[in-house]
């Protein structure tokens, strides 16, 4: 019991902030249409894995939700920066003004700290395998 409480608080300490920046956002709304969509599916994805990773501490599984987590946030932004290339159209007076924003280098940036990430949580599962297996021998 004392994990779901450990849960539900860390659910309340990262979604208060993201709702909060989810309002002071709302005023660009009108150029970024995809953005609170995109967010809620965000929060909603990550605060299960938060939970899941919470309620299953102490055994492998939590490097296998962390895992997840990371890839699931790497193919987030993959999706969410379209590949590295934004394109806008913002209406100005009687004419459109597209805006093209090239991203990809930093698009590259994250994908490799997830990758780190990635690579972190699988040698922490392979210690946390390798010393139970000390201690059963032992």
């Amino acid at each position: 019991m004392p994990r779901f409480f450990k849960a539900a608080f860390l659910v309340a300490i990262v979604y208060l902030p993201i709702y909060f920046l989810s309002a002071l956002v709302r005023p660009l709304e009108s150029f970024f249409p995809w953005y609170e969509p995109l967010t809620n599916i965000f929060t909603a994805v990550f605060l299960i894995f938060l939970v899941a990773g919470t309620l299953f501490s102490g055994t492998v599984f939590q490097y296998l939700f962390a895992v997840a987590r990371t890839l699931v946030l790497m193919l987030f932004f993959i999706y969410a920066l379209n590949g590295g290339i934004i394109t806008l159209a913002v209406p100005v007076q009687e004419t459109t003004v597209n805006i093209f924003i090239d991203l990809r280098v930093i698009l590259a940036m994250l994908v490799l700290v997830c990758l780190l990430g990635i690579a972190k949580n699988v040698v922490q599962a392979v210690d946390f395998v390798a010393g139970k297996a000390e201690t059963k021998e032992i």
